[in-house]
């Protein structure tokens, strides 16, 4: 009978562990990984995560959560995307740059940069902007006007709302010459969890 105890408790284990292990994601930066992870294990969904290709980790969860996982971390916005910033975005990588080329690169590094900082609000799980900078002629009469479109994802149960103000006022002192007027903010909630 005392050998049936250990065969059983070994039985037990073999079988608890028959759920195959799958990756959720992979390629992440360590502080990506560890939010992944967090929001996961707090949620009751065991997780882990190894080492991945230069310098990454990859996080893994059993076959049988990945849905759950996948909705979890959906409506949390993890992991977060990653941004360029403008050393990054003016990378040269020939010899000489034509003068569109540049003006291309200072718009998305622009956005890319006020689209980082507005994702760092609280309640808000990604934003984008989109800036417009029209080539103008400086002879021209009627010069077109700059624009900024920001869209905002924000969590189910965050109104935003008073924050509109202040985030078409942060656009407006980054983009020199945008008319406060010419920012258009939207923001979309996302749905509640169906819990």
């Amino acid at each position: 009978m005392k050998i049936a105890i250990p065969v059983l408790v070994a039985a037990a284990m073999i079988l608890s562990g028959c759920d195959k292990e799958t990756t959720l994601h992979s390629g992440l930066e360590e502080r990506q990984a560890n939010l992944v992870m967090a929001a996961l294990l707090d949620a009751g969904i065991n997780c882990h995560k190894m080492p991945g290709e230069e310098g990454t980790w990859n996080v893994a969860v059993s076959e049988s959560k990945f849905a759950d996982a996948v909705n979890l971390l959906e409506a949390k916005g993890l992991p977060r995307r990653s941004y360029q910033g403008i050393g990054e975005v003016f990378k040269k990588t020939g010899m000489i740059s034509s003068p569109s080329e540049e003006r291309i690169r200072f718009m998305d590094a622009l956005a890319q940069d006020l689209s980082r900082t507005i994702a760092g609000i609280d309640g808000v799980v990604d934003a984008r902007v989109h800036v417009v900078l029209p080539e103008n002629d400086p002879f021209a009469r009627n010069a077109l006007p700059s624009s900024a479109a920001v869209a905002i994802r924000s969590r189910w149960d965050v109104d935003l709302t008073d924050v509109v103000p202040s985030v078409k006022g942060l656009v407006k002192n980054a983009i020199e010459g945008l008319a406060y007027e010419k920012i258009m903010v939207t923001i979309f909630r996302d749905s509640p969890p169906n819990k």
